[in-house]
Parts: structure tokens; sequence; C-alpha cells
């Protein structure tokens, strides 16, 4: 009897052995296990190397990017981990004297009155401002400035102060600023309200309070008037804000078609991008239009919504002005769509284009063993592999890994892998899954045999003795 169970233990040792085999098999990795590569070449000098991941990772990889793997000539895979965002950049304030031109005509007590101001502006391409007259420019008999035009075109970051020089006597002298902002030189919003400013001198000591609030205004032309009457402006210097900018972003723009509904558009950005700011791009010149946004990951169902925003492509007084790019966080969808106000007539020119802006993930990893290195992702079956960025540099410092030497990635190959037909054929389950269940049925077979046979020969009657 202990014979036959030892023989009838043999079929269950192959069992478990294949067992074994298939699930070292369903654990082992290689590029050609994902549908897609590149090649990766690592700067010399250093075996930490940090990569950004391609737009394909996006369109290819899985949602949480749990199937990137970076391979050695080996096909060995590489130790990695994700780079942090970098923070946002400063932008130092800088000042500007800014050119003046000044607007004639009969004093006021206010100073306030200055009417109707008709320039002639020439720029370059970039819309530089090269030379700015006005119809006014010279006193008529018994007038005198009462304002000035200040051309600020040139200072790109929001104003944080104006500082003024005027034809203040000795003494002490306190004057009141008005200041007014404006993108056509027609429309005017105020910035500041007789804002005091001042001089004193004593005793051969001169302190002045030269300064006047601008908040963060953002004009191209500013506007200028004081309180007395005889106030002549002499110099006017303007302080920048500082200015925190996101760290660098790519573009991606698409053309839109029309929606299933009325005044709805659609948009593919062929893949899921982790977007940071979206605006729509219209077709027409001189269209204003409102729409609402909203983002889907499954083109058949209805989009979560984003955000709200007036898009506008107008041109003014010889400049083309287009509404800024809207930042919205951090929303990934590969899908969007743009839902026009009911109460706006659509914008010329047909449907919208959308462009997006996101800031690609970087990759850290080791450069262990031969090049060319490869990056891979594309793969529905393999597990998270992915360490902490601490882990993987010694002695870590917050974003120490953005200092490291950046490898090159080159083109993105795809195709098919294994088992892919079986996968459409099942319903995405995984062929190494299937062999496995296989295995473990053929051993429960060969178990239920094994025990036939047992309980056979167990309850065999003896054999006659001869």
């Amino acid at each position: 009897m202990k014979t036959n169970l030892c023989q009838a233990q043999i079929p269950l040792n192959l069992c478990l052995a294949q067992l074994f085999v298939a699930a070292t098999l369903a654990a082992a990795q290689s590029p050609a296990d994902f549908r897609s590569s590149a090649p990766v070449a690592a700067a010399r000098g250093d075996a930490l190397q940090r990569l950004t991941l391609p737009f394909e990772v996006y369109r290819d990889a899985r949602p949480d990017f749990a199937d990137i793997r970076i391979f050695n000539a080996n096909g060995e895979a590489m130790p990695m981990a994700y780079a942090a965002d970098p923070d946002p950049s400063r932008e130092e304030p800088v000042a500007v004297n800014l050119a003046m031109f000044p607007i004639y005509g009969t004093a006021r007590a206010d100073g306030r009155e200055v009417g109707n101001v008709d320039l002639v502006v020439k720029s370059n391409r970039d819309g530089t401002i090269v030379s700015l007259k006005t119809n006014n420019a010279r006193a008529a008999p018994g007038q005198q400035p009462i304002a000035w035009i200040l051309d600020a075109t040139a200072l790109k970051q929001p104003m944080r102060y104006m500082n003024v020089d005027w034809n203040a006597g000795p003494g002490l002298e306190v004057a009141r600023i008005n200041v007014d902002g404006s993108d056509d030189l027609k429309s005017w919003t105020t910035i500041a309200m007789r804002a005091p400013v001042m001089t004193v001198e004593q005793g051969g000591q001169r302190i002045a309070q030269k300064k006047v609030d601008l908040r963060g205004a953002r004009y191209k032309y500013l506007r200028v008037s004081g309180d007395p009457v005889t106030f002549a402006l002499r110099q006017a210097r303007v302080e920048s804000d500082a200015v925190w900018r996101p760290a660098s972003r790519l573009t991606r723009t698409v053309q839109g078609t029309a929606g299933a509904k009325a005044g709805e558009y659609v948009f593919d950005l062929g893949a899921r991008l982790p977007v940071e700011s979206v605006k729509l791009k219209l077709g027409e010149m001189n269209s204003v239009a409102p729409f609402t946004l909203l983002a889907r990951d499954d083109p058949s169902k209805e989009g979560r919504q984003v955000t709200s925003a007036t898009f506008y492509r107008l041109f003014r007084d010889g400049f083309e002005l287009e509404s800024p790019p809207v930042d919205i966080g951090r929303v990934s969808a590969r899908y969007w769509i743009a839902r026009l106000d009911p109460r706006s007539p659509p914008p010329g020119g047909g449907p919208p284009a959308l462009e997006v802006q996101w800031h690609p993930a970087q990759v850290v990893f080791v450069a262990r063993g031969d090049g060319p290195f490869t990056l891979a992702f594309g793969s529905p079956e393999v597990k998270p592999s992915v360490l902490a960025v601490s882990q993987l540099i010694p002695g870590y410092e917050r974003l120490a890994e953005l200092k490291l030497q950046e490898a090159k990635v080159g083109a993105v190959t795809t195709g098919e892998i294994k088992g892919d037909w079986l996968r459409s054929v099942t319903g995405g389950t995984s062929p190494r899954k299937l062999a496995l269940w296989a295995v473990l049925i053929a051993a429960v077979i060969a178990l239920g045999f094994m025990a036939f046979r047992l309980a056979k020969q167990v309850n065999a009657p003896p054999a006659p003795p001869g």
C-alpha cells in the first residue's frame, strides 16, 4: 500500500511543478511583453538618469502607468521612480521708464477731463510699439498738458507700483495722482484715483513718497493726470510685480467636430493627457463665444464639467487679440466637449480648435548594465514596479532628481504582443491567466483520476492465494 501511495503522489508533484513553472512565467518580463517601446540613449557620466515620458505613453500605457518599464540591452528591468513636479519659477520684478505722450487741453481742477485720444500706431510683427503719436500732441494757444499717455506695451508682467517725478517745488508739496488703464485707448478703467504723492525739503534734506499702487494691473496703455492744475509729469517709472510661472509645458492643438447637440463640439486629444490649461481657438476673426468645457475618458458617456469661460478672437486698433489660456489645475482625459452658452449665437468659422497644455511626467532610473536601454509600456498584465525616488537616490534631497542628466528617448514603435488575439476572443482575459487556469483544471482532473485509481485499488478484493 505504501508503494501505491508513493506512486499516487507522482502526478501531484508534477502538477505542483507545472503550477510553479506557470507562476514563474507569469512573473517574467521582457521588452517583448509590451506593445510599445522606444530606445533610450543614456547620458554619460552618471548611473542615475532622468527621462521625459513621450506623448505615446499617455496614449498606450495604462492610466495608472503601472506598465512602464526600462530595460537594459540584456533584457533586465531597471530600478525606477517617478520624479516630482518642478516648482514654479519666479520672475523677478523689473522697473521700466515708460515713454510719455502729453495730451493738451484746458486745465481743470480735477485733472480728469482729457477727452478722446486718437493715436497713429506703428508696431513690429511681435506687437512692440515703434511709433506712437497723438493728433493733439501740440499745444494750442492757452492750453497746457492735462494728462499723459504712457506706453506700457513692453511690460509683460503685472504692474505693481508707479514712481512719478513731477515739477515739485521747494518745501512741502502734495499731489494727487489719477491713473487709468486701457488696451485700445478708447475704453479706460480707473486703477488709482487721487493717490497721494509728496516731497518734503527742509534744512537741505529731501524726503519723498512718489509711489502709486497699481495693484497688479495689466494694460497696454496708462493715462496719468494730477492735481494741482500746475502738475506736470516729468518721468514715470513702473515696477512690475513678481510672477510665478508654472514649469514648462507641452502644447497640443486638435480640431473640433460638431457634436450630437446644437452648439456642442467634441475633441479627441489622441491620448489621456494630464491637461493643465485649455483654450478654444475660434476659426473666424471678430468672434466671441462663452463655452463650458467638459472632460471624459469614454466618448460614449457624459463628461464632467471642468470650467466655463468666454473665448474671443478680435481685431482692434491694428492688433489681433485672442483670449488667454485658462488654467484648470490638472485634469487627465482624452475626450473633451465644448458646449456653447444657449443664449449665444455660434462663433464664425465653424468648429473651434482646442489647445491644451500639460507638463509631461519624468522617470528616474538606474542605468545598470549595457545599453542601449529601452523604454517599454503597454501591457495589460504586469504589476506595478516603481520605487519612491528617495529610495533610488542616496542621501535624497527634495527635487534632487531634476538635476540629474537627462537621457534621450527615441522614436516609439507600437505592435502586438503574444496573446492579443486570444484576449480579443476572451474579452481581455490574460493568456497566462488562462494557461494557469488550464493547469489548475488539469491538476484537478489528475487528482480526481489519482483518487479514483487509489479507491479502486483499496477496494479491490484480495487476490486468491496461488
